[in-house]
This record gives C-alpha cells, sequence and structure tokens, in this order.
C-alpha cells in the first residue's frame, strides 16, 4: 500500500545516502576534507534525513487517520441506514398485521427476511470489527518500525562522530597563545617549529614542518572574549601526534616564548563530553596510586592488583566519587558482571 511505500522509503533513506556515496566515508576521504567542509557535510545531511524522515511519517500518520475515519463514519453511516431501514420496514408490516390477521403468513416471511436483514447486519459488524483489528495491527507493526527507524538514527548519528573522531584523529589542540602571533611567527608552521623547538628539543629535527594544516577555532573572533581562540594543527603523521602528547605528558608545564599553554588531543563534543564524565574517578584513583589512563577515545583503564582493569562505559559501573573506601568501592566496581 501507499502507507507502507512511505515508511519503507523512511527507513531506507540512511541506508540508500550510505551504499551510494552521500552519506559514506573512509578515514582517507575524511582527512582529506577540511574540517569547514565536513562540518556543513554533516549539518546538510542530518538536516535532510530529519526533515525527509519528518515529512514522511507525518505523511503515513495522516493517511492512517483519514483511512480510519473514513471506515468508521462509512460503516456507521451504513449501519444507521440499514437499522432505520429495518424498523421502518418492520412498522409497516406491523400495521399491514393489525389491520388483517389473515395476512399472518405473508407477515412470517417478511419476519425472517427482518432476521435475514439483521444477520446481515451483524456479519457486517463482525467483518468491522476484523477490520478494525488489522487497523490495530497495522499500527501496532507502524509503531515497532518508528522504533527501528529511531535506533538506525541513533546508529547513523554514531557512525557520525566516530566518523568525526577519525577526522581530527590527527589533531593537536593548542590552548592560550595570544592571537597575531602566528603572523609575528610568520605561520602556523613556524609556530609550531618554535614550539617544539621551545619545549622539546630533542623531538625538532624529528618534528619541523610536520603541520599539514592549522587555523584558529572558532573561525570568527570574538573581541568581548578574554581568552584567545584555540588552535587547531592537522599532523599527517599520527605516530608522530602520539609522540608529543606523550612529551607532553611527561613535561607537565609547556610554554610559548616563556608563557605557558596547553597541547592536547582534539576530540569531536561527544567523545570529549565521555572523556571529561570519568575526571572524579580518575582523580580518586590517581590519589590511590591506580595509574589511571584515559586512552582513545574514551576508555578509563588503571591497575588493580598488579592487573590492568579497563571500563569503556561510565554509566555501567558505579560512580567512585572520593577517595574514601576506595578500594572497597573498585572492589566492588569489579564485580560487576
Amino acid at each position: 500500500s501507499h502507507s507502507e511505500g512511505l515508511l519503507l522509503n523512511t527507513r531506507g533513506v540512511i541506508w540508500r545516502r550510505r551504499r551510494n556515496g552521500q552519506g559514506h566515508f573512509d578515514s582517507d576521504m575524511a582527512e582529506e576534507m577540511t574540517e569547514k567542509e565536513f562540518r556543513m557535510y554533516i549539518i546538510k545531511m542530518i538536516r535532510e534525513a530529519n526533515e525527509e524522515m519528518k515529512e514522511q511519517m507525518q505523511a503515513l500518520n495522516d493517511e492512517m487517520k483519514e483511512q480510519m475515519q473514513a471506515l468508521i463514519d462509512r460503516t456507521n453511516r451504513q449501519l444507521k441506514e440499514q437499522i432505520q431501514e429495518a424498523k421502518d420496514h418492520f412498522n409497516k408490516e406491523l400495521e399491514i398485521l393489525k389491520k388483517n390477521q389473515t395476512e399472518i403468513l405473508d407477515m412470517k416471511e417478511t419476519i425472517n427476511q427482518i432476521k435475514n436483514s439483521i444477520e446481515s447486519i451483524s456479519n457486517r459488524i463482525e467483518h468491522l470489527e476484523d477490520r478494525t483489528s488489522d487497523i490495530e495491527d497495522k499500527i501496532f507493526n507502524l509503531e515497532n518500525k518508528a522504533e527501528q527507524t529511531e535506533k538506525m538514527v541513533r546508529n547513523h548519528e554514531q557512525n557520525l562522530q566516530e566518523l568525526w573522531d577519525i577526522m581530527k584523529r590527527p589533531n593537536l589542540r593548542i590552548i592560550g597563545i595570544e592571537e597575531g602571533l602566528e603572523k609575528q611567527a610568520k605561520g602556523m608552521n613556524n609556530l609550531f617549529n618554535e614550539i617544539i623547538s621551545e619545549n622539546f628539543p630533542n623531538l625538532k629535527n624529528e618534528m619541523e614542518n610536520q603541520v599539514q594544516e592549522a587555523y584558529r577555532t572558532p573561525n570568527t573572533q570574538n573581541y568581548n572574549r578574554p581568552t584567545p581562540r584555540h588552535i587547531i594543527m592537522k599532523i599527517p603523521n599520527i605516530q608522530n601526534k602520539d609522540r608529543i602528547l606523550k612529551a607532553v605528558r611527561e613535561k607537565n608545564q609547556i610554554t610559548f616564548r616563556g608563557k605557558p599553554i596547553r597541547i592536547s588531543a582534539d576530540f569531536s563534543i561527544q567523545t570529549l563530553k565521555a572523556r571529561r564524565s570519568w575526571n572524579n574517578i580518575f582523580q580518586a584513583l590517581k590519589e590511590n596510586g591506580c595509574q589511571p589512563r584515559i586512552l582513545y577515545p574514551a576508555k578509563l583503564t588503571f591497575k588493580f592488583d598488579d592487573e590492568i582493569k579497563s571500563f569503556h562505559d561510565k554509566q555501567k559501573k558505579p560512580a567512585l566519587q572520593n577517595s574514601e573506601g576506595i578500594k572497597k568501592d573498585i572492589s566492588y566496581c569489579l564485580r560487576e558482571p
């Protein structure tokens, strides 16, 4: 039917985009796009998918409501007409019976006809009940398909987050460099080289001219904002990026021209939120010598009873709020299936 066609079309929107190339990216394609291009593409794709799904779901709901209402109205009207017709007919025959007792046989025949009419009406009512049951089944199936569509959308959003993280994987985020210093350094590449020379002289020769792309984020400067915009630098060699981050962790204090700055990995908003959710547990584990680490993208690992334990999802385990009774809490956490 037209309703089922609309629903199948709705379910297939996202998968068609992935199969025909409109929504499919591998890591090489993602790395070739700039962040601005990818962001515009993602926004456009999400908007189109959401608008298309909403329009089709609304059209399907409207059509089902119209069909149900039309069926109910038509059946009620037919029942009323037939009942009124049977009632009128019965009244007429009853008047004839009162006037002429000799026509009893004819009246019996009329009564039989009325009984047949009532039986026909009963059959129609049963048929209506069957059709109503079919409609209820269709509504139930529609709800299930809508739930499946929502699940597909959630999976699609998760895939988009993974693609976003793939694009950001080679990036370094540099925080605290004053606006305009990149012009004084004659470009982002020279600025990067100066940071490496000042903080990691042993990596200078290996890391020189490693910046493939660099820019401030957000694109436009807000002069009412007291802090400078962050700098995103894309390092084509991920191993070199990881070496820089390891050196940053070991040195603790990073500077640029004598002023403290911060260097960190660049994550999507969802991944960054997931990593930050471990903060309280991470601090408690650190205070108790469990050597915690947060691995890419947001997995917590720590050492407990000479074994390395790891958790991917904070929501599935009890939170360790403070260092008091931490070992007891950790033991309880690890006993969870």
